[in-house]
């Protein structure tokens, strides 16, 4: 079940404008029986909830929320008493009732986005019901700079973005295509993890198995730190081999083109945020538990409230847990979240969030699908096969703290300040392919041995003042800020791929591979006791290689939001210094050859933003931009003579123009954007026999495109999302003149989907509900000229029903049970997705 939120305030500007290895055996056994039994136990629990209150002199409040100015109903406003933890939240028809209230006298308010909160007293009798009916009208305070109390969107569509310009903006005024996923389509769709959250965006598909997208056809992968996700806009650490779980998510939002302007270097093609669930005035608590297809066991419990009378200490307990199998060979996914957040308002002025998040994972590293070599037959091999070995093992953690602050100076200067330290960790032993085939032998590859032991920590810190003033009859919303963001991986790997790499422990190189080979036609699955251990005492010695790479960011900005009548401008610009220092071991075999070779890789650049949005009509905005992007090269690439540098960073650009509507009294946001991006300086290698290693950069890429989205409740009980994309994203410029008019990897042309659900609103099915969906994607190329992912198309559907406060709800993905990949590499690394399944879930909510 989600859970609703409590409004932020509208600012004055706004006023101008409408294993370790895996665990013991016992463990495990709890681990596997643990979710049946506390699903049982819980479930009884719930039905014995008593349905009378307790004898207590008690009485009731109704009444109903609706707009001032056009008496239409307001679903989701949160109604409560002040100093109490008693409230409810408004139905589709605008009413709300709260039950079982004390005799007394109390103040009630009615909060919800975009309106003033309106407050009243009420005097309660016993046995009586009480009836307080609330107006809204629009709100004249300001909205939070940084998000410290959680709020709730207006179902499928969103209403306002904090990343787009690092203030509350109403969407339609963003000069940029954002893209919103709300928590109300994570809810109805059962998303537990990102992947499955991004087939709602248009121009966005996934790359690979991983934390691995391909943003309006460039490649987005969430282990660099260009690429690293935000977390509430600051950027994280995330593994590149895991898609991050989202049970304590409030929304995704996803930036289209370089948002180098305000988080420093990005990828060209998109920018993805997670937003996290902040706590609520009004207390709420709501409990899921999941069944599903190949043992999936899933809970989730959401707590938020008031942890004093007054309100100014708040809280919300996000958990997660889950123990799934999978229709792929030896993999299984077990998992853990807990995410406490804590908000602290000691008077209108300053707002005080301390968000902390730690999740943990015990799992398989899937490499994918091998295939039979040159094949152009994907089902050459089954969708299920894979290369990994019994005794293989990956245990991931990520723990990141955030503090926020916001603090109103005045009534037009306003502080915000936030730091996120992240911490990722991985230890991993597998077996993969070491991307060779047997020669003369197309479904026989090499078998490769790996263990790796990471560390990975982000230092992300962000300060800037935001100022609201006028200038004649121009608004200004301006702000200035600094920020700086440090990345430190801590690698040791040691392996073995490729026989040219072997060596015995007599130090004589091997003639063949000592971890064997696998065969495609006849597969082994029993190399259980073979571990790093087994490998390095009996069979072969290769050197650990430790490989820590820091990398540092600073960045200062500016930026106006000018508005003049139906005429808004967006002015930005940031300087960004890059620093990558090169690791000591690769320094020291530099500097044999080449003794001055420095230890660190400086680079820096201006980054303008520019944009406009016109209001059309009421409702009916048009805008355009032009932003660029950075990407530093690697210091290795800057400062290794050997091969070819230095390098000029890589450089993008975006031109967009769009629309953006308001339908239907503001139930229904349209979106339809144009754009074209440019990267050039994208580093190849250079072909260069005398010397193998040797780069170069290979000129220019280039994606243009169409995107359209909508999304909304067009009717009460209709919620429904959509999206639709063409791009082509290709190679424009080109040393090797046969790249030029290749189009990119994973990038299809063509990509699109929908969502929709209905809950019936009256009569005997009232909360009974059902609802569907498709996604297609057509043909992509790979890293191989020769092999092609064909297209696809997918549908899911849902049935659900709602009473009282439990909510069941079943639902089926893939229900044609379609044969697919949603991406891949080459023909020894392809990733199939999911056959048929199922989910049944439960929730109760009090």
């Amino acid at each position: 079940m989600t859970l609703l939120d409590d409004p932020p305030a509208r600012s004055a500007s706004e006023r101008q404008a409408p294993a370790s290895r895996r665990p013991s055996a016992l463990l495990q056994r709890v681990h596997q029986a643990l979710p049946v039994r506390l699903f049982i136990w819980l479930l009884l629990c719930l039905l014995t909830v008593p349905a009378a209150a307790q004898e207590t002199a008690t009485g009731r409040i109704v009444g109903t929320v609706a707009e001032a100015t056009t008496g239409e109903t307001v679903e989701g406003a949160n109604v409560g008493l002040r100093g109490t933890t008693l409230g409810a939240a408004t139905g589709v028809d605008g009413t709300y009732a709260i039950e079982e209230v004390p005799a007394g006298t109390y103040v009630i308010q009615a909060s919800f986005i975009g309106y003033e909160t309106a407050q009243r007293e009420v005097t309660v009798e016993e046995g009586e019901t009480t009836t307080a009916d609330f107006r809204f009208t629009q709100d004249d305070v300001e909205l939070q700079g940084v998000e410290v109390i959680g709020r709730r969107a207006r179902g499928y569509e969103a209403d306002y973005s904090f990343v787009a310009t690092k203030s509350a903006t109403p969407l339609e005024n963003v000069p940029q295509s954002i893209s919103v996923i709300t928590k109300e389509v994570l809810d109805d769709q059962q998303v537990y993890r990102l992947d499955e959250a991004l087939r709602n965006v248009s121009g966005v598909n996934t790359f690979s198995g991983y934390n691995d997208y391909t943003a309006r056809g460039f490649r987005t992968s969430g282990g660099s730190s260009s690429d690293a996700r935000l977390i509430n806009g600051l950027k994280g650490g995330f593994s590149f081999w895991t898609s991050p779980i989202l049970p304590h998510i409030e929304r995704v939002e996803i930036i289209k083109g370089p948002a180098s302007a305000l988080f420093a270097n990005t990828n060209p093609g998109g920018t993805i945020n997670l937003v996290t669930k902040k706590p609520l005035r009004t207390s709420r608590q709501s409990l899921n538990f999941t069944l599903g297809s190949y043992d999936t066991y899933r809970s989730t419990a959401d707590f938020t409230g008031p942890l004093n009378d007054d309100g100014t200490v708040l809280y919300r307990l996000n958990l997660g847990y889950e123990n799934a199998k999978s229709f792929r060979t030896l993999q299984f996914n077990e998992s853990y979240l807990i995410a406490p957040s804590v908000s602290f308002i000691p008077n209108e002025r300053t707002r005080v969030n301390v968000d902390l998040v730690y999740s943990d994972l015990d799992s398989r590293l899937d490499r994918g699908q091998p295939i039979f070599d040159q094949s152009d037959d994907l089902t050459s091999t089954p969708i299920s096969f894979a290369l990994s070995q019994p005794g293989d093992y990956m245990h991931n953690t990520n723990f990141h703290v955030t503090a926020s602050l916001s603090h109103e100076f005045t009534d037009w200067l306003e502080l915000n300040s936030s730091y996120m330290k992240f911490r990722y960790d991985q230890d991993l032993e597998e077996h993969r392919t070491s991307n060779v085939f047997l020669p003369n032998d197309p479904t026989v590859l090499q078998l490769a041995f790996i263990k790796r032991d990471q560390e990975r920590t982000v230092d992300n810190v962000t300060n800037y003042l935001t100022a609201e003033f006028t200038t004649g009859p121009v608004t200004h919303e301006a702000l200035g800020g600094v920020d700086f963001f440090q990345q430190d991986d801590n690698r040791t790997q040691w392996g073995a791929r490729g026989a040219d790499q072997f060596i015995l422990e007599d130090g004589t190189q091997t003639p063949g591979g000592n971890v064997g080979n696998f065969d495609l036609e006849d597969p082994v699955y029993t190399i259980e006791g073979r571990n790093s251990s087994t490998y390095e005492a009996n069979w072969f010695s290769q050197a650990r290689t430790s490989d820590p790479i820091r990398s540092r960011t600073y960045g200062a900005y500016i930026q106006d939001q000018l508005s003049y009548g139906p005429v808004r401008l967006l002015l930005s610009l940031r300087h960004e210094w890059y620093r990558d220092i090169l690791p000591d071991e690769q320094l020291e075999g530099l500097r044999g050859a080449f003794p001055n070779v420095d230890n660190t890789a400086s680079q820096s650049t201006w980054l303008p933003r520019i944009g406009g949005v016109v209001e059309v009509t009421d409702g009916i905005n048009v805008y355009g931009t032009y932003a660029e992007g950075f990407e530093p090269q690697t210091a290795e690439s800057v400062l290794n003579p050997q091969l070819g540098g230095p390098f000029d960073p890589q450089q993008s650009n975006v031109v967009e123009g769009g629309t953006k509507a308001r339908l239907l009294n503001g139930r229904l946001l349209a979106t339809a954007a144009v754009y074209q991006i440019t990267k050039q300086n994208v580093l190849v290698n250079a072909n260069d026999s005398a010397n193998p290693q040797r780069l170069e950069q290979r000129g220019e890429e280039r994606a243009r495109g169409v995107e359209l989205e909508v999304a909304g409740e067009p009717v009460p009980g209709l919620r429904l999302t959509a999206n639709y994309a063409y791009n082509r994203a290709e190679i424009t410029e080109s040393a090797d003149p046969s790249e030029v008019g290749r189009i990119k990897e994973n990038a299809p042309e063509h990509a699109g989907g929908f969502w929709g659900t209905y809950t019936v609103q009256s009569g005997a099915l009232t909360g009974l509900g059902f609802g569907g969906g498709m996604q297609f994607v057509t043909e992509r190329n790979t890293f191989e000229e020769t092999l092609q992912l064909p297209g696809y198309t997918i549908w899911d559907a849902t049935v659900f029903y709602t009473v009282n406060s439990f909510k069941i709800k079943a639902t089926v993905k893939n229900a044609t049970d379609e044969t697919y990949w949603t991406g891949g590499y080459n023909y020894g690394r392809i990733y199939p997705g999911a056959p048929r399944t199922a989910l049944l879930s439960i929730g109760y909510t009090f």
